[in-house]
């Protein structure tokens, strides 16, 4: 009776999952579609913003009021798409705020670039920002969003941290902010209901409740995303799957590139053990956070991917192995059942053939470990730099405050504004340079000879001082440490980004091998070896 049971339970189950895997590989190929097909979405938005732009520069400066309403539309055109021109807009709008004189919407676009800076995983800014709001200049919806703000800051911040002493206290500053921003909106209402759904647990209905009263509804793709994302939380297997794929494919359609869809997508199919889908999909999120900006995916992506791609290595392996072993069966029965003296011919082959895969897996393993060497000395060091610098940033910041409170306590305006005009800030990003090329020489002391034997005789370039770098060697620098964005560089070095530009384009001109190689040729410059 058992085994009928069993037999039964077997026969009802192996199409259901047959199914849901078809269904699975389905939208994933669905979703590789629509990556492939990206640049139609991205024409669509670039096409909108543009319009906008010309709206805008069409408008004479005396028209105040409908240019401040069209550069906000530019702020939302650009806020899920690109961090960078996300900022500048927030910045001209508290400008604009400013020459009006008006604090309320100085009090609403601040709110604004506090927005774009946690996209953007910068908790210190943001929180700085907050602390200049005054909630008593925001109406009520802007109110509402000053609570989701620090919400979405502190919840951010406890996952970035994942410390067991601050993270606890960061989450139930969340929740709070949370319960306030929900006391702002209106029952029944999407706004409401996706806030709902995130607040602590224990607190009122499970969130299933409310996504899956969300999914009843017609909503938008943005808002489809927002929901199947959350939703993904509370399922497992290939539901959970296949609800980040709508998610991912949603954020494609809308051009947006701040979602976290992909990555918990990747990540999910890691943990599912799909590690040729998790790599790829992986990948696809760490292009989307670096055209968008966002260091909390791009840290958190960096983190995984290596992991990734060596268990994909090792599964290839596995999968090779098991393949020979079933080649070498089947030709053992087939060498028994024929002539014996193509056993020893045919053996010999296999062995040479398996030494060959062997060798090619191993200098594959080689290459990756050597890679995988690289990344983890290059963020020791610089771990360790960062780490030195902030120490002693602090202690500067320490002394500082010290003197100051002294110096306010029995001193004169006169004297404390000598105290604060004392302060170089330029210096201190000299010496943050100068530590920069320290560390960095140090893990590639033939850096600039290997650079400048790319380049001709009179185009060499060459620093003023033993032991350091200059401003052009610094963005290859940069790019030799994985850093390519030149928004990246960019915002690093203080430079804009058409300076990086051309200094990238100039240099690949002058280069004595193909521009399209100068790059790589880069990257293979050699870390120093380490010493005995």
């Amino acid at each position: 009776m058992k085994n009928l049971l069993l037999l039964i339970f077997i026969i009802v189950l192996c199409p259901v999952i047959t199914f849901a895997n078809a269904k699975t590989d389905s939208l994933l190929k669905v979703l590789k579609q629509e990556i492939a097909n990206r640049i139609n979405y991205d024409t669509r938005q670039e096409e909108q913003i543009d319009k906008l732009r010309k709206q805008l520069k069409s408008l004479p400066a005396e028209y105040s009021e409908a240019r401040y309403l069209a550069t906000q539309q530019l702020f939302e055109a650009f806020r899920d798409y690109r961090y960078d021109s996300t900022f500048v807009y927030a910045q001209r709008l508290i400008e604009l705020s400013r020459q009006s004189k008006n604090s309320a919407r100085l009090a609403e676009n601040r709110l604004r670039l506090g927005t774009t800076l946690i996209a953007s995983g910068m908790f210190k800014e943001t929180f700085d920002c907050l602390r200049e709001i005054s909630p008593a200049l925001l109406n009520t919806g802007s109110k509402k969003q000053y609570y989701i703000l620090y919400s979405w800051a502190y919840s951010d911040l406890a996952k970035y941290n994942r410390d067991a002493f601050y993270s606890p206290d960061d989450f139930n500053r969340k929740y709070s902010y949370l319960d306030s921003a929900i006391n702002l909106t209106t029952p029944g209402t999407f706004e409401r209901l996706i806030l709902q759904a995130q607040q602590k647990p224990g607190k009122g209905p499970h969130p299933l409740v409310y996504y899956l009263t969300l999914m009843k509804r017609r909503l938008s793709a943005h808002e489809e995303a927002m929901v199947v994302t959350g939703l993904s939380r509370y399922r497992s297997g290939d539901e959970k799957i296949q609800l980040l794929t709508k998610a991912a494919i949603n954020d494609i359609h809308t051009s947006t590139y701040r979602a976290q869809a992909m990555l918990s997508l990747g990540t999910t199919l890691y943990e599912q053990g799909r590690m040729e889908d998790a790599f790829y999909f992986l990948q696809q999120a760490l292009t989307q956070a670096n055209r968008f900006g966002s260091r909390l995916n791009q840290n958190e992506i960096v983190r995984i991917l290596p992991i990734v791609a060596a268990k994909r290595v090792l599964l290839e392996q596995q999968q090779r192995q098991r393949f020979l072993i079933y080649l070498v069966s089947v030709f053992v029965i087939a060498i028994i059942i024929g002539l014996v003296c193509f056993i020893i011919f045919f053996q010999l082959r296999k062995v040479r053939r398996a030494e060959r895969i062997i060798k090619e897996n191993n200098r594959a393993l080689e290459k990756i470990n050597q890679q995988l060497w690289e990344e983890g000395r290059i963020k020791e060091e610089y771990i360790g730099f960062f780490f030195s610098e902030l120490s002693g940033f602090i202690l500067k910041i320490d002394k500082l405050k010290n003197n100051l409170h002294r110096k306010i306590k029995s001193a004169t305006t006169e004297e404390v504004l000598r105290v604060v005009d004392g302060i170089d800030v330029a210096a201190e990003r000299r010496q943050l340079f100068r530590t920069f090329d320290s560390v960095f020489l140090k893990l590639f002391p033939d850096f600039p000879d290997a650079f400048n034997a790319l380049l001709r005789e009179k185009d060499r370039v060459k620093p003023k001082k033993p032991g350091t770098l200059n401003s052009h060697l610094r963005i290859f620098a940069l790019m030799r440490l994985g850093i390519n964005s030149n928004e990246m560089i960019a915002a690093i070095l203080e430079y804009t980004v058409s300076t990086v530009y051309t200094y990238r384009f100039r240099t690949r001109s002058k280069a004595i091998v193909p521009a399209d190689e100068f790059e790589q040729r880069i990257m293979s410059i050699q870390l120093a070896p380490p010493k005995a």
